[in-house]
């Protein structure tokens, strides 16, 4: 707490009194990172936990074990739309996510240490679930490690915070400054013998003031005993609307370079409504389909394997259905993608985030009349073409 003098050597010699203000604590720790932070975390394992993790067999999807597990139960203590979640923000948060595949179930490691190799497999040990720790060790194959250490930005970030933060505290002070109210005191050289003493003193004036200076009472300062006060005029400088929307503008600025390191257009993190479906768009691009590509492919090198991979059968985190659509938005587009087969009757079903209905008329496609493969029309000889343009005077081939 820093100490000011107030008054020094009012009276001279050996009855010298000497009257301190405190000024309030200026502190250095701010919350807006930790806001922040959390904020852009929240959204981003929140959009994930809206995206379905897809499964196909040789091509065909299907929904089995594995589809439950990720998509609705991870273990029996957790659902997966939760798992997910903290996964996510654990990776974020730490830069790396452990997950154990056990017993047909998914369990994410709270702590863990990882010993790395250069041509064998490396190894996890220390693994620690809530308050149980594994004595067994725990082999790359073995296991889902998820790694997005972003270090380097980490340090700028917490490097701009903290110049920032300076600022910030520097604008609030000078914004309650602004409506702060400032007097003088007028003491008496021939003080009362009661009030003689410095601590004494102190404490009549703090009690006499307390109730004139607080904003929320209308008060009268009695001016006794050769006490007088005198009102302080405001200084010139910025005023306090001015200070108060520099402070907003800091916060802002920090706003912008903490959605801009997790990869978040900033305007949606603020909760901006203009240009919403571009910077969805952005968000599902850079930020979000990053993401569902290390998951993706992790499971599908642990939980698959090359073998069943090259045979088509994998999983994939799909992230289309994170974007709530209005069927109107949409009607144009789905009837130009299913009159040219490349839609089936289930995938319209869940663009529109309806149940498919499966089977071979789940998986029909149309295609209308007027189009047809080109080779099969040219051997039927319905297709000719021209030379030198229109009805007069063309040459057919």
């Amino acid at each position: 707490m820093a100490i000011i003098d107030f008054l020094d050597k009012i009276f001279g010699g050996k009855d010298e009194v000497t009257l301190k203000t405190c000024s309030v604590d200026e502190s250095n720790d701010i919350y807006y990172k930790t806001l922040i932070a959390e904020a852009s975390v929240n959204l981003i394992t929140k959009t994930i936990s809206r995206a379905e993790f897809q499964t196909f067999e040789n091509g065909k999807e299907t929904k089995k074990l594995n589809y439950y597990i990720l998509n609705v139960e991870a273990n029996k203590n957790k659902s997966a739309s939760l798992f997910w979640r903290e996964t996510i923000e654990k990776l974020l948060k730490k830069g790396e996510a452990l997950i154990l595949l056990q017993d047909n179930q998914m369990f994410l490691a709270d702590s863990f240490t990882r010993n790395e190799f250069a041509f064998i497999e490396n190894t996890y040990t220390n693994i620690a679930i809530g308050d149980y720790t594994l004595s067994d060790t725990k082999k790359e194959s073995e296991v889902l490690y998820l790694k997005d250490n972003n270090s380097t930005i980490s340090n700028a970030i917490n490097g701009i915070c903290n110049d920032y933060t300076k600022l910030i505290n520097s604008s609030v002070k000078g914004y309650q400054n602004s409506k702060a109210r400032k007097g003088k005191l007028k003491i008496p050289t021939n003080l009362p013998k009661t009030l003689q003493e410095e601590g004494k003193l102190q404490d009549h004036i703090q009690t006499t003031m307390a109730d004139f200076m607080d904003p929320s009472k209308d008060a009268v300062y009695p001016e006794t005993s050769g006490f007088e006060y005198t009102e302080v005029a405001e200084s010139k400088g910025s005023k306090s609307n001015d200070s108060g929307r520099e402070t907003k503008n800091f916060i802002d600025d920090v706003f912008d370079f903490m959605a801009i390191s997790y990869g978040i257009p900033p305007s949606l993190l603020k909760g901006d409504t203009v240009d919403t479906k571009d910077a969805v768009n952005n968000f599902l691009t850079f930020c979000i389909n990053p993401l569902a590509k290390l998951i993706t492919d992790e499971i599908n090198r642990k939980m698959y394997g090359y073998k069943l991979y090259k045979e088509r059968t994998y999983a994939k985190l799909d992230t289309l259905n994170i974007k709530t659509v209005d069927l109107k938005d949409i009607a144009n587009s789905i009837d130009l993608l299913n009159r040219n087969g490349a839609l089936t009757i289930d995938d319209i079903l869940r663009a529109l985030g309806k149940e498919p209905i499966g089977g071979d008329i789940g998986a029909m496609r149309f295609i209308t009349r007027n189009l047809e493969v080109l080779d099969k029309v040219a051997e039927e000889g319905s297709i000719s073409s021209y030379r030198g343009g229109g009805d007069d005077g063309g040459e057919q081939d």
